[in-house]
């Protein structure tokens, strides 16, 4: 029954492979940017992205907008 539910929503499970793609430290991920403008994702870049995040959320003003988030996360993939 769950695998049919599964099904009937679309979802692609040969997808699962490819799900770290959309992890946190992942171009994709808190990023919201459209698929065209999104850069390639780099696994390998995840380890240097999460160990920069202390840094870069001290550099946010005292009281962050999502905006602010937003811009942060897509620096970190620039």
């Amino acid at each position: 029954m769950a695998m049919r539910l599964v099904d009937d929503t679309g979802y692609d499970a040969g997808m699962l492979a490819d799900s770290w793609r959309q992890q946190p430290n992942s171009p994709a991920y808190c990023t919201e940017l459209p698929l065209d403008e999104l850069p390639a994702a780099d696994r390998g870049k995840g380890a240097a992205i999460r160990d920069s995040l202390p840094e870069r959320f001290a550099a946010l003003p005292a009281n962050p907008t999502v905006d602010d988030v937003v811009e942060m996360n897509r620096a970190a993939h620039r």
